[in-house]
């Protein structure tokens, strides 16, 4: 796919064609890259002409640990966007280890590989969509960074390096998170949650690319999230929402994003 140069001035991006270059950060950008940017209004009016679309999604990213909910609150929030006609894509895109012989076992050679497709498919989910009015994930790649922040998910398998290849991938769609409504789940059932989602995985159901954790591991990784929410630079579209295994929780977090959107609009 095309890619067109934007230059950065003042947190905002444009179009190389409609502004000069003083020496400002610039990259290179796909259509559907570029529209989740935060733009300057001529190179947002060019965009939209040159796609056919009469507005820009709405990037969701509902953030936080597994097992704290994150998948109810998503599937309410997908039925009561689209009760109100809009169209909205949850995209799932994956890398299982099973995808590829040499990502079967974790090893030295390969393994800051995997996870970095892990991250290469989530990225994948921010960027692939068509008419949708709204993207709304429910992982999304900083979650790999702060699984390496957790001690207990350092198997010694990836070198310095390759972390440093792997926050590459992590960090390439700053620009887009940045612009992001993103809402950070925190629950006090979280590690009840997970233990029992994991036990059913044990009888047969998906596992996941990590081992299960023990409460202690689990416990550090719920830290480690927490700790590392100053990777967002910006919190204007930020908000930590303690939730309940309920079915009011995720009234909350609608009612949230609808605050954001009308305060940009």
């Amino acid at each position: 796919m095309m890619k067109q140069t934007y230059i950065k001035i003042n947190n905002i991006w444009h179009n190389e064609k409609f502004v000069r270059n003083n020496n400002e950060e610039s990259k290179r950008f796909t259509n559907y890259e570029a529209l989740l940017l935060k733009l300057g209004e001529k190179t947002k009016e060019n965009l939209l002409k040159e796609m056919n679309r009469k507005s820009i999604p709405q990037l969701i990213i509902i953030d936080g640990v597994n097992g704290v909910g994150k998948t109810i609150i998503v599937q309410n929030l997908i039925r009561k966007f689209e009760n109100q006609g809009l169209k909205v894509i949850n995209n799932t895109f994956k890398r299982r280890r099973n995808d590829n012989p040499k990502f079967t076992k974790p090893t030295m050679k390969y393994e800051w590989l995997f996870r970095k497709e892990v991250v290469q498919q989530i990225n994948r989910r921010m960027i692939t969509y068509d008419k949708q009015d709204i993207i709304l994930l429910d992982k999304y790649p900083y979650c790999e960074y702060f699984y390496q922040k957790t001690k207990s998910f350092d198997r010694g398998y990836i070198t310095p390096y390759g972390n440093h290849r792997m926050e590459e991938e992590i960090f390439r769609y700053k620009d887009i998170i940045d612009n992001a409504i993103v809402i950070f789940l925190e629950n006090k059932s979280c590690w009840e949650n997970y233990y029992k989602r994991e036990t059913k995985k044990d009888d047969g159901g998906h596992k996941s690319s990590y081992e299960t954790l023990k409460k202690g591991e689990y416990l550090d990784m719920v830290r480690m999230f927490k700790d590392y929410q100053t990777i967002y630079e910006s919190k204007k579209k930020y908000k930590a929402i303690e939730i309940k295994n309920d079915e009011n929780s995720w009234k909350r977090v609608y009612n949230q994003i609808v605050r954001f959107i009308k305060d940009e609009y």
